[in-house]
């Protein structure tokens, strides 16, 4: 059911918002590679997030992101951390690789699914993170309210308004 051509679909948005769940949905869907850049991070540092924070920041960490969105190859779907479309080197690689997707989840829902955020260095900060980087995340081809809404059909959804879906996104469809 591949619809696209060789471009990325990327998913952007902060912890909890569904883009690792959302993203394995589309890999099935269209049978692109799934990329996650957190797990390729991780691959990269021999360690996982929270132990890369922790021995070395987080700007390590960020410049291991950079690293890995410069090296993506189309096509493929890929999953970012939330954090990387916040770059603006990295937003500009994955704006020009194809659309890139912000899904826009309310701090309710985002605390009801990662609880205690165990594994994510950054869960305790997430009001001042969204503070920081709600203008950012702007900047995606398409910005779409999750909440209430299954991955499944949300994936289809992110299909039929982009050009996977066969029309041209609009940069103004479904912005809240």
């Amino acid at each position: 059911m591949r619809r696209g051509s060789a471009e990325t679909l990327s998913l952007c948005g902060m912890m909890g918002s569904g883009k690792s769940t959302v993203a394995r949905i589309l890999a099935r869907l269209t049978g692109l590679p799934l990329v996650s850049t957190d797990a390729r991070v991780e691959a990269l540092a021999g360690r996982s997030i929270a132990g890369i924070f922790a021995a070395e920041g987080e700007p390590a960490f960020r410049s291991l992101e950079r690293r890995v969105v410069g090296s993506l190859v189309a096509p493929a779907v890929v999953d970012l951390g939330g954090g990387a479309f916040c770059d603006p080197g990295s937003a500009e690689r994955l704006l020009a690789l194809g659309p890139v997707v912000f899904l826009d989840v309310s701090p309710e829902e985002a605390a009801r699914r990662i609880g205690e955020g165990e594994g994510r260095p950054l869960a305790a900060t997430w009001p001042a993170l969204l503070s920081r980087r709600l203008p950012l995340y702007r900047r995606a081809t398409l910005c779409l309210p999750v909440d209430g809404v299954a991955p499944e059909a949300l994936a289809r959804r992110i299909l039929a308004l982009t050009r996977w879906g066969g029309r041209p996104a609009s940069p103004f469809e479904e912005r809240t």
